[in-house]
């Protein structure tokens, strides 16, 4: 794919041919002998754009661009990629902290608006980030130029164009600068993103080195890249006791070192990065969590979902189960976004807690950001694009046995599957229709604190203006946003009317789609959940 042109203060080199085995002696020239403390590497490779994040002459992060779009990924998985096509060309460019943190954010975060000026005023929109005063960065995109703006309290500080827009940086104010490159652009249309989530924190195995040994940086990485590859092939199956599900796990959990570099929060100051510390030992491993007190009723369960896609289901049959990234989790999930140890659930007795374990991205529960919360039944747990849904069955059954689903590019590493299709339609497995109970539609309004049966209704309005049944706040939501229609069939339909921050079902950006148990709508930063209830 073509090289993308990111903004930087200079180009040190551009597309050339560097050796892996000398790519350690070029990283100390730059960051030892120059003393270019922050900037980051572009390696194109044919179907992705792999980069490489330097601050205060450490590796921080890395980050990949491919047709899938933007992916902030561990430090090892830059090197892998290099290893694989040694032959790609690399550049490094020279970038001061602010440039740094607006570019990661494209990579780590997704953006709460999105339009091209062909459609939306670029004037407009900035009068209103303005108005309501937040932090967000504004990624430009014109063709394979990128700029970016960092903007204070709603107004632009600093800017950084491609050398194409170098005559709008004349202009007296960041405001007017914004404005003029975006006007003389080329004609048919500008890409404008806008992030108001501004904090990056460090890849998960950038703490894996200290000072003394950066001149290995691509041996130390390469050794990361091996390991983790090992372990994702090598899964191994044990039989656990004759009352437990038979579990796949994988190789015991890769130790993190106590300290990691602290994240990038501020738009404007510095940013000091922690020396990298030492690895750690490798830690003896923790003995299997004891089975959870019996309960009076039914074993609970967790139904696992990515987007529409239902994942698995798994009996809380112990007394602790762990989510996370790294393998040694009971619930794993290969996403760079989902700590190495996110959440715990806790099972005693008839109560059921779910615990953040102080994850960079949070654990969120009905919609809430939540530390310490007990599940209800119906209570849906969202860990970055993965939900959670718990629920306790109405009649006792004999745990299922736990099998595995293939989920490429996400490694959920076991599911218990048994009951996987009382999910998606709310119907009992093994049951016969006439005995299942009616579900009756509902949509869960956290933030506004109610909930609206849907069975009486033809059509639900959803947005800012007086006539609307469901009133939605938000700068870019528009008066009619969306509505939700009954179909002959009886089912749902949420169609997206206007509006310029979209409408998402489950991260989503949808024109029409047909509303399932367990959905997550998004308008603006509002969530509705539409469930299936007896």
């Amino acid at each position: 794919m073509p090289s993308p042109r990111f903004p930087a203060k200079a180009t040190l080199m551009d597309a050339r041919a560097c050796p892996l085995d000398k790519f350690d002696a070029l990283f100390g020239k730059i960051t030892q002998e120059r003393r270019i403390a922050d900037g980051y590497f572009v390696q194109a490779h044919p179907d992705e754009i792999q980069l490489l994040f330097v601050v205060n002459g450490a590796p921080y992060g890395a980050g990949r661009l491919a047709a899938d779009g933007f992916t902030f990924t561990e430090i090892h998985e830059f090197f892998a990629a290099f290893s694989r096509r040694p032959q790609s060309p690399l550049s490094f460019f020279i970038a001061d902290k602010r440039l740094l943190l607006g570019l990661m954010v494209l990579f780590r975060h997704r953006p709460t608006l999105q339009f091209t000026t062909d459609l939306v005023d670029m004037e407009e929109v900035l009068k209103k980030l303005a108005a309501r005063g937040v932090d967000a960065i504004v990624s430009i995109r014109a063709g394979d130029e990128w700029a970016i703006s960092i903007c204070n309290k709603g107004k632009p500080a600093a800017n950084y164009f491609p050398l194409s827009g170098a005559e709008a940086l004349k202009e007296p104010t960041p405001g007017e600068q914004l404005l003029v490159y975006v006007f003389t652009r080329p004609p048919g249309g500008v890409t404008v993103d806008v992030y108001e989530e501004t904090r990056v924190g460090p890849a998960g195995d950038a703490s894996l080195v200290t000072a003394e040994m950066r001149g290995r940086i691509s041996e130390i990485f390469l050794k990361v890249a091996a390991k983790v590859a090992e372990e994702e092939e090598a899964p191994r199956l044990e039989m656990e006791t004759a009352a437990e599900a038979v579990t796949l796990e994988v190789a015991e959990e890769e130790p993190v070192a106590a300290t990691a570099p602290p994240p990038i929060t501020e738009i404007t100051g510095q940013v000091a990065v922690s020396p990298l510390p030492s690895v750690a030992p490798t830690p003896e491993p923790a003995p299997e969590p004891a089975a959870a007190p019996p309960a009076k009723g039914p074993v609970p369960e967790l139904l696992l979902f990515l987007g529409e896609k239902q994942l698995g289901t798994f009996a809380l049959t112990k007394a602790e189960f762990t989510i996370g990234r790294n393998p040694g989790n009971d619930i794993l999930i290969d996403n760079v976004g989902v700590s190495r140890r996110h959440a715990v659930i806790q099972v005693s007795g008839d109560h059921v807690v779910v615990e953040d374990l102080g994850s960079a991205n949070g654990t969120f529960v009905n919609g809430q950001k939540i530390t310490k919360h007990e599940l209800q039944d119906g209570d849906e747990i969202l860990v970055l694009k993965h939900r959670l849904l718990f629920r306790v069955p109405k009649e006792a059954s004999p745990p299922p046995k736990a099998e595995v689903i293939a989920d490429a590019g996400q490694k959920t590493m076991f599911i218990d599957a048994a009951m996987i299709a009382q999910a998606a339609a709310g119907k009992p497995a093994a049951k016969s229709e006439a005995a299942t109970p009616k579900l009756r539609p509902r949509l869960i309004l956290p933030d506004l604190k109610k909930t609206l049966a849907l069975e009486e209704e033809e059509e639900v309005t959803l947005g800012k203006g007086p006539e609307c049944k469901i009133q939605l706040s938000g700068m870019f939501v528009a008066e009619l946003h969306a509505k939700i229609v009954r179909e002959k069939e009886g089912h749902f339909k949420i169609v997206h009317v206007a509006g310029l921050a979209g409408t998402r079902v489950n991260g989503e950006k949808i024109s029409e789609h047909v509303l399932k148990h367990g959905d997550e709508i998004e308008i603006g930063k509002q969530k509705l959940l539409f469930r299936l209830e007896r």
